[in-house]
């Protein structure tokens, strides 16, 4: 899907199509697919944005810019071949044709997306705030991202500074119930990651194994990390953490339970912060009780902000890391996958998400921020 993303994103046309008649040049056999409506003010974005300015001389499959003109693109993907259409007139068609290139025009002669596949992506795309792109993933497609069920459509929007990503796909289940406690809304800006939720992923269950005790149990009921750095230098990595849980007789009795520990060499730290609770075991609570803080990105599920540059440099060692490969194979797993997804990343300063679900949706909001 990246590949796709890539080379319609760096790719210059100039019409405003409606989303419509573009699905509807669709091949059915299409299990994921872009759609760049107005791609000359996207290619200009880019051109400013620094996040994507390094990659816009990376694309080679498409005609030359100056050959697509007045043309809408449309991207695909049937299992691991890529497809491409352009909507030309008639001088553009012959020059992309006269000059070898395999891209269709105006046409696959294929059959199209059949209507109810139309209607069904149309509906979740009326759900979306205007975009300069948009992502199409239909039940079959793979890939990880959007971590949402499929199908799913991302809009997405280029700043000068930001890339912007909002994906919305159908409600697997009805939303979980809220904590006793409020979950902690803001995030401290000395950590490289942060993460809040409200159910606890089941990758949580790794940090028993690094922290060395039981660590998943506070999570019941929601709560946020804050890592500010990672000692890479044992056998098994040990974040440098602190656990922020809300205030309540339930999440009180679970953390004094946590001082028993101490008994046994495990050293605990614990601190009342407003209506929070903080735990960690290392020196990182004094660096958060210190540390400022910034609201986290509004979500009913999750939410999570990364320091980018910082976060890399240790992902990267994680890999190498033979101990918690084997440990910890969920957070080795999504070490890795977020350490390649950073890497098309270079220039992102800030990596914020919030995931939301209702009834009959569910919603990821991304923002890749250059400053």
């Amino acid at each position: 899907m990246i590949a796709i993303v890539a080379i319609v994103l760096f790719t210059t046309t100039t019409e405003n199509a409606d989303v419509r008649t573009l699905l509807a040049q669709v091949p059915a056999s299409a299990d994921a697919f872009v759609i760049v409506p107005k791609a000359a003010a996207f290619d200009a974005k880019l051109r400013i944005n620094p996040i994507t300015r390094a990659r816009m001389e990376t694309v080679r499959d498409l005609p030359r810019t100056w050959m697509l003109g007045n043309a809408a693109v449309v991207a695909w993907k049937s299992g691991d071949q890529p497809h491409y259409l352009v909507r030309a007139d008639l001088v553009r068609a012959f020059l992309i044709r006269s000059l070898g290139s395999n891209v269709f025009i105006n046409g696959t002669g294929e059959p199209s997306l059949d209507s109810a596949s139309v209607t069904q992506i149309l509906d979740l795309a009326s759900r979306l705030p205007a975009a300069d792109a948009i992502v199409v993933q239909r039940e079959s497609a793979r890939g990880a991202y959007p971590p949402i069920a499929r199908p799913a459509v991302t809009a997405i929007v280029i700043t000068p500074t930001d890339i912007n990503l909002t994906s919305v796909g159908r409600a697997l289940a009805r939303p979980a119930a809220p904590p006793s406690g409020a979950v902690p809304h803001s995030f401290p800006r000395g950590a490289i990651l942060s993460a809040a939720f409200t159910e606890p992923p089941r990758i949580v269950a790794d940090l028993n194994r690094l922290f060395g005790a039981k660590v998943s149990s506070l999570f019941d009921q929601g709560g946020a990390i804050c890592v500010y750095d990672v000692d890479t230098r044992k056998l098994l990595p040990r974040p440098l953490a602190v656990i922020v849980l809300p205030k309540d007789p339930q999440r009180r009795a679970i953390v004094d339970s946590f001082r028993q520990a101490e008994a046994i060499g495990i050293r605990v730290r614990i601190a009342e912060i407003g209506d929070t609770i903080a735990l960690s075991f290392d020196d990182s609570i004094e660096q958060y009780q210190k540390d400022a803080f910034d609201p986290a990105p509004t979500a009913s599920q999750w939410s999570v902000r990364i320091d980018a540059p910082r976060l890399v440099p240790i992902l990267n060692n994680l890999q190498q890391n033979l101990g918690l490969r084997i440990a910890a194979p969920r957070l080795y797993r999504s070490a890795r996958d977020l350490a390649g997804w950073l890497g098309e990343l270079e220039q992102a300063k800030t990596i914020e998400a919030a995931d939301s679900v209702d009834l009959q949706r569910e919603s990821l909001n991304v923002r890749i921020s250059s400053k």
